[in-house]
């Protein structure tokens, strides 16, 4: 993984991020879909006779607006940094030796807890303890 991240507990979150194994992925996967609150809804017969398909929606919007929260205040606070780090621990997972077939979860459970991190000044508590929380679960202390 890059080294372009000067801060120190950044960067060692990407690079445990980059040394997961596969059930660790796994586990960050399972838990950050539950923690989703996914909901599929019931299919549409309408839909399916136009050839679409229902998407999943998030339902969790503690979760949701957290993560909003941090980006946009990241952002406001020009924490460039911080958001290349989330998206670096995204990228470090999915080059990883855990192979999975979908590790959409683990990498999105990653980036929130790498982003909340590097914003945790900017963030409340609740905030964070959302963000983290699957990162915490899996792989113990942030």
């Amino acid at each position: 993984m890059t080294n372009d991240i000067s801060d120190a507990g950044l960067q060692a979150m990407i690079d445990r991020a980059g040394q997961i194994t596969a059930d660790e992925a796994e586990s960050l996967d399972i838990a950050w879909k539950a923690d989703e609150a996914i909901l599929l809804p019931e299919p549409s017969a309408s839909l399916a006779i136009q050839g679409g398909a229902d998407g999943r929606m998030v339902t969790n919007a503690d979760l949701v607006a957290a993560w909003q929260h941090a980006l946009d205040a990241a952002g406001a606070a020009g924490r460039v940094e911080e958001i290349e780090a989330a998206q670096e621990a995204g990228r470090a997972v999915r080059h990883s030796e855990a192979h999975l077939r979908d590790r959409a979860g683990a990498e999105e459970a990653v980036r929130s807890a790498v982003l909340a991190s590097g914003v945790r000044d900017l963030v409340s508590d609740d905030e964070y303890a959302t963000l983290t929380a699957v990162w915490r679960k899996v792989l113990g202390e942030v």
